[in-house]
């Protein structure tokens, strides 16, 4: 049986088989837990404590849970043992996940434990460490189940019988020419109801789903998703089957994604997954210059914006009462607005951006104009002057509209400038809806009140 969640009466054992230095009990026992579980339970030891485990357990069995722990841990972990005993540890893992752990190290300390490693895993590592951490080379592992097209079926389901143990994962078989270039796909269901003497390229599928090396993890994530796919092969620019990326590998990208994205949305920069348990000064470092141009926008700005319209205020003091009622409408639909637009943009769903705009400006005119009657009778009702209601309810419009153009428009031009478009999210967004908010309301104000003088 294998424990699916460790429950605290099990953490306490094993913590207590580790002080009393049980290292073949503790084996024991740790083969009854899933990799996912042992590396909680690793990761909440204390240092001295996770040393010892790391150190003391057999190479074999670290390296079925070294993958889930975090980054550092497992550079710390590759640090700590001689370059033989780290290397020994990598050879019992899978190559995208030697190559993985390999990259976290400083470049002295990986070239001191690959010289360790056997000829052909030095090579295999060093093909996949040239591949970018976040890109389809970068994701793959080398071991895929390919064979010649002329090989007969017969042949192919002996190959599997022989060999499946040497493969990560045999989801399907793919079909290579004499050059090595991807050719089909075949499932292992398809090859068993094939007959026997038949080719692997005649009952292939040539219509087959692959991937460049190059390409962008969150482009490969899109790819499997939307095709349903278990696995995805990589090939190189010549088109010869390189690697394999599976779905395990998809969903960590996807929560990487994630994290990542809800960071800069939440106006950090930073994945929110690393500020969780991240040290106070490293919090601080991330999310204060964000609330610095939050401070700078609504702070100064904003006070500088109300210092150049005080006659008009000092002249029709009902106005301030509406002030948080504008900013808050507009910076709401602009962050509203933004959030979607950038969701769109990561998963490809927006294709066409000026009709995407269009159809906002639409929704947010229909919103800002039942928005802007409704406050307009309300500050009539409150303050009893038409004009003041005349003046928020139509800057009520006027901010809320212009808040949804903005809302595409910004991250569009930090789409078109490379940057990140959820950076425009957050404080940034909000900020400049704020300022906006206050200027339209204002200038309105001014220029209506004169008007009517």
């Amino acid at each position: 049986m294998v424990l699916i969640a460790l429950d605290r009466a099990t953490a306490k054992r094993l913590q207590r088989l580790i002080e009393e230095r049980e290292w073949e009990e503790l084996e024991r026992e740790i083969a009854k837990l899933h990799p996912h579980d042992l590396s909680e339970f690793v990761q909440s030891l204390d240092d001295e404590q996770r040393r010892l485990c790391l150190t003391r357990l057999s190479p074999r069995l670290v390296a079925q849970f070294l993958p889930e722990l975090k980054d550092e841990i497992q550079a710390e972990l590759l640090e700590l043992l001689p370059p033989r005993a780290a290397a020994e540890l990598l050879m019992h893992l899978e190559p995208d996940e030697r190559a993985d752990v390999l990259a976290l190290l400083a470049p002295e300390v990986r070239r001191g434990i690959m010289q360790y490693l056997p000829a052909e895993l030095r090579s295999e590592a060093r093909a996949l460490l040239r591949h970018p951490s976040d890109s389809a080379g970068g994701l793959m592992t080398t071991r895929v189940l390919a064979l010649p097209r002329d090989m007969s079926v017969e042949e192919a389901i002996r190959f599997i019988r022989t060999h499946a143990g040497e493969y990560e994962t045999i989801y399907y078989l793919y079909v290579v020419d004499e050059k090595g270039k991807l050719v089909g796909v075949l499932s292992l269901r398809d090859l068993v109801l094939a007959p026997s003497g038949r080719k692997l390229g005649e009952v292939m599928n040539p219509d087959v789903i692959a991937v460049p090396t190059d390409m962008d993890q969150e482009e490969v994530a899109k790819i499997v998703a939307d095709y349903d796919l278990a696995a995805v092969p990589v090939v190189d620019r010549e088109g010869r089957l390189v690697g394999l990326v599976t779905v395990d590998d998809v969903v960590d990208v996807i929560e990487e994604e994630m994290a990542e994205d809800m960071g800069q949305i939440a106006g950090t920069g930073v994945g929110v997954d690393r500020l969780i348990e991240a040290p106070a000064l490293e919090v601080v470092r991330a999310r204060l210059p964000w609330l610095l141009v939050a401070l700078l926008g609504d702070g100064i700005v904003a006070a500088s914006i109300l210092k150049r319209f005080e006659e008009t205020l000092a002249s029709v003091v009902a106005l301030s009462l509406f002030v948080p009622a504008i900013m808050t409408m507009g910076g709401n639909v602009g962050l509203q607005t933004s959030t979607i637009f950038i969701r769109g943009l990561a998963t490809r769903e927006i294709n066409d951006r000026l009709r995407y705009l269009l159809r906002e400006i639409k929704i947010g005119i229909t919103m800002a104009l039942i928005a802007g009657v409704a406050v307009a009778l309300f500050a009539q009702l409150l303050v009893g002057r038409p004009v003041i209601g005349l003046i928020v309810g139509t800057a009520m419009f006027a901010a809320m509209s212009l808040a949804s153009v903005m809302g595409v428009v910004i991250p569009w031009l930090f789409e078109k400038l490379n940057i990140d478009p959820a950076i425009a999210s957050g404080p940034f967004m909000t900020t400049t809806q704020d300022i906006t908010g206050l200027v339209v309301y204002f200038t309105l104000a001014s220029v209506l009140l004169q008007q009517m003088a």
